[in-house]
C-alpha cells in the first residue's frame, strides 16, 4: 500500500489520503482452467477477509516488544454493516452480456463493520451502533461480528424489513471492484438510539469512529463525543449527506485519494 499523503485543514484537522481499494488477489482463482458447469460449489460463506493468518502472525511478532495495551481501550463505531455477495470475473461484462464467475464468496461487510472487526483483531474493544433487520442476513452479521469480538449490544434489530446488502463484482483484469448497494429498511433514525443506550455505548470510549452513514444518528453520537472531548475519526469515503456536520467535529479524517480534490478543493502538489 502506498504511503498516505497528509494535508491540514483549517482548525488543525489532519487528513490522511490514500487509495484504499485494490482488488488484486481479492478472491482466489479456482484450480480448473475452464469454467465449471455450475458455480454453486464455489460459493462459500467466510469471515471478513481483512487480514490473513500470516499477516496477523507477523504483526504479533513485530509488536511483541511494544508495551501492553491499556485496559481502557474501547472504540465506539457508528455506521454501516452489510452482507457482501462477491463474485470475481475474468473481466467486467459488457451491457447485456452473460458471464461466469471464477469464484464467489458471501461475507460481512460495510465500512464500520470492517473497521471494528480490524480493531477487535488488533486487541481493542470495539462497540458498534448500527441497524439490521431480523432476517437471516441480519442474524448472520451479528453472529460474525460477535465471533470477532465486536460488541453488538447497541445494534438495533428491526422487526421485518431487510438488512443492508451489496453485490460486488471483482474484475480480475483491471483489479477493480464494482459495488451495487441496497440499503437496509427501515433506515436507522435518531429515535432508534435511546439516550440511555447512547450514554452506555460511549461510556469509557477512547475513540469514536464514523463512516459517514446513518448521518442523523451519527451526529448525535458525535456531539456527545465532542462534549466529552473524545477524539473523533471520520472515514470519508466520498461526499455524503450530513458529512460536513461530522467533519466539523472531527479530530482525524481518513479518506480516499480522490476525496480531497472532489469534495474539499485540494489540488495535489506537482
Amino acid at each position: 500500500m502506498a504511503s498516505p499523503s497528509l494535508h491540514s485543514l483549517p482548525g488543525g484537522l489532519a487528513v490522511a489520503t490514500n487509495s484504499l481499494y485494490s482488488c488484486s488477489n481479492f478472491l482466489p482463482t479456482p484450480p480448473h482452467s475452464s469454467p465449471p458447469r455450475s458455480n454453486s460449489s464455489l460459493i462459500t460463506r467466510s469471515p471478513r477477509n481483512l487480514c490473513d493468518r500470516k499477516t496477523m502472525s507477523t504483526s504479533a511478532q513485530a509488536s511483541s516488544s511494544l508495551p501492553p495495551l491499556p485496559e481502557d481501550r474501547i472504540v465506539l463505531g457508528c455506521g454501516a454493516v452489510s452482507v457482501d455477495f462477491l463474485a470475481a470475473v475474468a473481466s467486467y461484462p459488457n451491457p447485456d452480456d452473460k458471464t461466469r464467475s471464477t469464484s464467489a464468496k458471501l461475507q460481512g461487510g460495510g465500512n464500520a463493520g470492517n473497521a471494528l472487526t480490524c480493531a477487535a483483531r488488533l486487541g481493542l474493544k470495539p462497540r458498534l451502533i448500527s441497524k439490521v433487520a431480523d432476517d437471516p442476513q441480519g442474524k448472520g452479521l451479528i453472529e460474525e461480528l460477535e465471533a470477532d469480538g465486536v460488541d453488538t449490544s447497541f445494534l438495533v434489530v428491526s422487526e421485518g424489513g431487510n438488512s443492508p446488502f451489496t453485490y460486488i463484482i471483482v474484475d480480475n483484469q483491471t483489479k477493480t471492484r464494482t459495488c451495487i448497494h441496497t440499503p437496509g429498511f427501515p433506515p436507522m433514525i435518531p429515535d432508534d438510539l435511546s439516550t440511555s443506550n447512547l450514554l452506555a455505548a460511549i461510556s469509557g470510549a477512547r475513540l469514536v469512529y464514523f463512516d459517514g452513514r446513518l448521518h442523523e444518528t451519527a451526529l448525535l453520537v458525535a456531539q456527545e463525543a465532542n462534549r466529552r472531548a473524545i477524539p473523533i475519526l471520520i472515514d470519508a469515503e466520498r461526499k455524503r449527506e450530513g458529512l460536513d456536520d461530522l467533519l466539523s467535529l472531527s479530530s482525524y479524517v481518513v479518506c480516499s485519494a480522490k476525496f480531497p480534490q472532489a469534495s474539499l478543493g485540494f489540488i495535489k502538489a506537482a
